[in-house]
């Protein structure tokens, strides 16, 4: 019964003479077994390579089994097949209970029991101790030994109340799967198989406590044990190593192999030396280079490789989509040139999350036929998510997310138009809430329009009907059980099996044959889920939150593990996890600092410190990190000793994250070894024919060429790569969509007269607001009038609608006063503010109530900001009463409206035979004050942002609200007064506003404070500089000199003259600038039913059109592409605007009456 290590190293052949010694054996004694343990992982692929060098190609007594499987085939043989196996998924859950059970008595875990991955780091702990053999009585030890170290020692208190838990928990129910291979060491001894059985182990790098035990025994049992072991034959096996050299590993597992031996009186044979000696390893024959490299790499003292060599190349790129294309042009060129194929090839990265989405989708684009080695967690699969979603919604009482996470998995029977639809109207009211959905839906906000409310109440009442069942089933049960059951029920009623199944057809169809496994397995996965929840915690009561995360780690154990579906395919994987066999090349990319060496992670619950301390008590655990990064350097070694002929390096200086990398310690290392390695920059390797070629065919060479073209000479590959294209029509249609693309110009051709009748009638309907849109930028008053876009409906309260409860407050507290017999100068007196402050409560709440929108009382927020509403407004009622005070004005009216249907002159304007343009309007408040020959007028429009009168915006027709108003009003006031000359007074913005005002030194006043909020509140605007009209606007201007108002925007200077902050103009600029008005609007509409959309936006100083534009994501508009420019408007002085709108307008300098 001796032992026999197979000693060489990587490359020299060891898996292949002690596979052909098996195989030779196997066939001259067919009546023993011959056993081969390899790595979980590496069964599938051990065995093809047995069987194909079997010169029967069959392996009648020759078994590839892992540690697992031979312990289930002693078992099966023995007849011990009465032990229940706890997987990850189980485990986990009994890790929770315990957890759960002694959550009161932890002192350092308390906290962090609900964090999310606690209960996986617990159990990963756990598993630890199991399967290096450390028991509770280990666990007791290691408390007493601590008792001087406080944070560990209530650590491993913590650990050991939860550890003895679940012991209690598993006791003669069942075993996890690191304690069968201590149920196999009971029970080896009674099988015949392995009394008859030649073992041998390859592909292990080291062996865990429990696996020692196993090898004990068989070396016991077994007529021989062969182990492989990766070791240089010029290392001297008896010499010690530090942690840090290569073989340490190798050397630690020989010394207890043969520790092991030695205590079971094993023979211990002369150690078996793969390939001769002296000999570059049988791999490597045809590389000079890659045996230089397995040779050489982390030893020391080491020798340079000075020759030229192409064998080894290095790859710098800009971000990681650049190394793979980099890595597609070179397996084209292998596989085209040098006749590999895909099974020749492998590629392998320290990072398989960060590439494997860009390499699946790279490679698909190159048509590769490639397999992705990596466990796919399942959580992201639509029947999981469905799943989940449900429980959510029952979590979080039918929140938005949860609810649309349901429908939207595709396993329901509802088209994508349907929760659209669904989504607009939850969005629109905020519907939350199951009450929300168990109640018809119905039109709650005067404002919305557009929703199809029997459609919508079909979609629900489809919607809800399994839920509802679903409810009761939840609510009559509080276990484990019932929740289960209830869900089994709900999977059933929907057909989701029937469903799966049809997804698969779907793949196989489009040739997806990972997703068809996936979801083959899908079903069978969650049913075995159901059913160990039920077999470990089926009577357990639970609140439906606690089974929604019970679940939850449940989904978090299962990885889906896909088999390569073919043959010859491009393997692509992790480097510790893939298996490699006989490739030619190995593409190891992503070769930066953080990935290789990998940036360690938390740890786990132990440091490394804690672990040293189990050392020194001489209870062994699993590697620190420092120990783990030794053992990455030897992975490093055993990848990149693989390939037989070629190996290429890539990292790339910018991650996918955008953060700036830097290359790996290995890059360095490789120039060491080779002095005459060159790093390939991506940059340069454009240039070159074959780089240009691979990945998209030269499509993205011809883009980048098209650019420049014609103003730059091509190269000839460009222009060759031009004429092959258009020369096929394939390749004529793609070159098309490039030129598409490049010279792309934005020109919006214009709508003919028959569409703009079909979209505005022949009667246009305008406000001046849409026209003021129309100034600003055509596309945009297309795309809000023409097409009628509106932004998704939100159940919120926004800006706008401030603004408008302002409006109707104000209004309402107007016609409140009016209604009781006040007037706005009574109220302006102090003693009235008691009676003030009613009205405006009564007008607050009368706005809100008016607008009906539950939205406003939704959230505290949006409570706060009624608050602030009446705030707000009480502070403009109290400006509003000051400042008529101050002058003899009155309001004559508010909300005051002008329609198409009243036929005013102002409002009416004919814009060719065939359409005319009719305005309509409403002026927030008109004051009047009269004498006995006049009526003078002046307008106030209310707004709540910041917004100041501009002639320069009034000129180019951005501003025209207050001059259109002006005119309308003029004219109603005439028909109202027909014996009296209407003259202007003014035209005013007022700014609602709760003003912060800065302190000055000392304790101002009331009566001061007051004053500065006025000053803060004063209107902007355009005032008549009549000097009598400025007396009945503000009463301070009957001296005549050095003074300033506080209501309007007028100063005196000690000359009586107006001053340069004054904005002010003569009653005949009112009337021409209402009649620049005018014709400015009808040259708009003229524009619009000429059918102008362009997309071309004005650009005044620093604002342009596009800034906080609605529709910015349609219009296509780019400075940087042709056609696309700014209209550029000119500043200009008030004097040249003036001189402008009197010649545009014709106005002479007689008298007022004949203007």
């Amino acid at each position: 019964m001796p032992l026999q290590v197979v000693l060489g190293s990587s490359g020299e052949g060891k898996s292949y003479e002690l596979y052909s010694k098996i195989i030779k054996d196997a066939i001259k004694y067919p009546e023993q077994n011959f056993i081969i343990i390899v790595p979980e992982q590496f069964t599938l692929q051990t065995q093809k390579e047995l069987v194909s060098m079997h010169p029967n190609h069959g392996i009648m007594n020759i078994d590839i089994l892992s540690f697992l499987r031979l312990s289930y085939r002693i078992f099966e043989e023995i007849g011990k097949q009465d032990m229940v196996v706890l997987e990850e998924t189980g485990k986990s859950m009994l890790v929770r209970k315990a957890l759960e059970e002694k959550k009161e008595y932890l002192k350092i875990f308390k906290g962090d029991t609900k964090k999310p991955g606690f209960v996986a780091e617990v159990k990963s702990l756990l598993s630890e101790f199991m399967q290096y053999s450390i028991g509770l009585g280990d666990l007791e030890k290691m408390v007493e030994l601590t008792e001087k170290k406080p944070l560990l020692h209530a650590k491993l208190e913590d650990t050991l109340l939860v550890y003895r838990r679940f012991r209690e928990l598993l006791e003669n129910k069942y075993i996890t799967a690191e304690e069968v291979l201590e149920a196999l060491c009971d029970s080896i001894e009674q099988s015949k198989i392995i009394r008859n059985s030649t073992i041998c182990f390859d592909g292990f790098t080291g062996f865990t406590p429990n696996q020692y035990k196993v090898l004990e025994k068989l070396m016991v049992l077994c007529p021989n044990v062969y182990v492989t072991v990766t070791l240089d034959r010029r290392e001297v096996m008896s010499k010690k190593t530090e942690q840090f050299q290569l073989f340490h590993l190798s050397k630690q597992t020989i010394d207890k192999l043969y520790q092991i031996a030695r205590d079971t009186q094993t023979e211990i044979l002369e150690p078996w030396y793969a390939g001769k000696e002296k000999q570059v390893p049988y791999r490597f024959r045809e590389s000079k280079a890659l045996a230089a490299l397995e040779h050489n790499l982390f030893r020391f003292p080491y020798q340079r490789f000075k020759e030229e060599q192409d064998d080894i190349q290095i790859m710098s790129a800009s971000n990681p989509k650049g190394e793979i294309i980099y890595t597609i042009s070179k397996i084209n060129r292998l596989i085209r040139d040098e006749g590999y194929r895909y099974r020749d090839i492998a590629v392998v990265t320290g990072d398989v999350e960060t590439y494997a989405n860009m390499i699946e989708r790279e490679f698909h684009k190159a048509g590769f036929t490639f397999f992705l080695d990596h466990k796919k967690d399942i959580r992201s699969n639509p029947f999981i998510e469905l799943l989940r979603a449900l429980l959510a919604m029952f979590t979080t009482n039918f929140a938005y997310e949860s609810v649309f996470r349901y429908l939207r998995t595709g396993l329901l029977d509802f088209a994508e138009s349907e929760i659209d639809v669904l989504e607009n109207y939850c969005i629109a009211h905020g519907t939350r809430g199951i009450s929300s959905w168990k109640k018809t839906f119905r039109n709650r906000s005067k404002r919305e329009t557009g929703f199809d409310y029997e459609q919508l109440n079909n979609i629900r009442g489809k919607m809800m009907e399994p839920i509802l069942v679903f409810e009761k089933a939840v609510k009559e049960g509080n276990t484990v059980l019932a929740y289960t059951k209830a869900l089994y029920e709900f999977i059933v009623s929907q057909e989701i099996y029937w469903k799966l199944e049809n997804y698969c057809g779907q793949f196989e169809e489009e040739d997806k044959p990972l997703l068809v496994k996936e979801f083959q397995q899908i079903y069978r996965i969650i049913m075995e889920l159901f059913d160990k929840m039920v077999e470990l915690l089926g009577d357990e009561k639970v609140t439906l939150k606690e089974y929604e995360e019970l679940l939850d780690t449940g989904y978090s154990e299962i990885k889906v593990g896909l088999i390569p579906p073919g043959v010859d395919q491009i393997v692509i994987g992790d480097i510790e996890r893939t298996r490699l066999k006989d490739i030619k090349a190995l593409f190891f990319i992503g070769v930066n600092d953080g990935v290789i060496p990998k940036m360690g992670d938390g740890g786990g619950l132990l440091s490394d410190m804690d672990r040293e301390a189990f050392g020194k008590a001489n209870l062994e655990l699993a590697p620190t990190k420092r120990e783990n990064a030794y053992t990455e350097q030897f992975y490093l070694y055993l990848n990149m000793t693989k390939p037989s002929k070629k190996l290429y390096l890539t990292y790339c200086n910018v991650g996918a994250d955008g953060k700036v990398k830097k290359p790996s310690y290995l890059i360095g290392k490789m120039k060491k070894l080779y002095p005459n390695l060159k790093v390939q920059e991506e940059g340069s390797l454009k240039k070159e024919t074959s780089y240009v070629l691979d990945g998209d065919k030269g499509l993205s060479y011809l883009l980048n060429g098209l650019r420049d073209f014609p103003k730059e000479e091509q190269d000839d590959v460009w222009k060759e790569l031009m004429s092959y294209y258009w020369s096929t029509e394939s390749g004529r249609e793609k070159l098309m969509h490039l030129f598409e693309g490049v010279y792309y110009q934005n020109d919006e051709k214009g709508l003919s007269k028959a569409v703009v009748k079909a979209l505005y009638g022949e009667e246009l309907e305008n406000s001046v607001t849409r026209l003021e849109q129309y100034a600003s930028c055509a596309f945009a008053h297309f795309m809000a009038y023409g097409l009628a876009l509106r932004e998704r409906q939100q159940f919120q309260v926004a800006i706008p609608d401030i603004g408008d409860l302002f409006h109707a407050a104000i209004e309402n507290f107007s016609k409140e006063i009016k209604k009781n017999g006040f007037t706005w100068h009574q109220l302006s007196e102090d003693d009235m503010e008691g009676q003030r402050e009613l009205f405006v409560k009564e007008a607050v709440i009368q706005a809100v109530e008016e607008r009906g929108n539950d939205a406003i009382f939704s959230t505290k927020r949006n409570e706060y900001l009624v608050t602030r509403l009446e705030r707000m407004t009480s502070r403009t009622v109290w400006a509003l009463c000051k400042q008529i005070a101050q002058g003899d004005f009155e309001p004559a009216g508010y909300e005051v409206s002008f329609a198409p249907i009243d036929n005013r002159e102002a409002a009416t304007m004919p814009l060719d035979d065939e359409f005319t343009m009719r305005l309509r309007g409403r002026i927030d408040r008109v004051d009047t004050c009269e004498d006995e020959d006049n009526v003078y007028v002046k307008i106030m429009d209310y707004k709540s942002g910041a917004m100041g009168f501009d002639l320069q915006k009034v000129y180019y027709g951005l501003q025209l609200q207050l001059v259109v108003y002006l005119e309308a009003t003029m004219e109603i006031t005439k028909e109202a007064h027909p014996t009296k000359k209407v003259i202007p007074a003014g035209i005013f913005y007022y700014r609602i506003d709760d003003p912060m005002i800065e302190r000055q030194a000392g304790m101002p006043s009331k009566e001061e404070i007051s004053e500065d909020i006025l000053k803060e509140l004063k209107v902007n605007g355009l005032v008549n500089e009549d000097k009598e009209i400025l007396k009945k606007l503000d009463h301070i201007f009957e001296e005549e000199k050095s003074v300033k108002s506080k209501v309007i925007p007028v100063e005196l200077t000690a000359k009586g003259a107006f001053s340069a902050y004054s904005s002010v103009a003569k009653e005949e600029q009112f009337y021409a600038l209402t009649k620049y008005a005018r014709s400015k609007i009808q040259d708009f509409g003229k524009e619009i039913v000429d059918g102008n959309t362009k997309a071309e936006p004005y650009k005044l100083e620093k604002k342009t059109a596009c800034d906080y534009c609605k529709f910015d994501g349609i219009c296509g508009f780019d400075k940087k592409l042709p056609g696309n420019q700014y209209r550029t408007l000119k500043k200009m002085d008030k004097d040249w605007i003036w001189e402008e709108i009197h010649g545009k307008c014709k106005m002479d300098d007689g008298t007022t009456e004949s203007n």
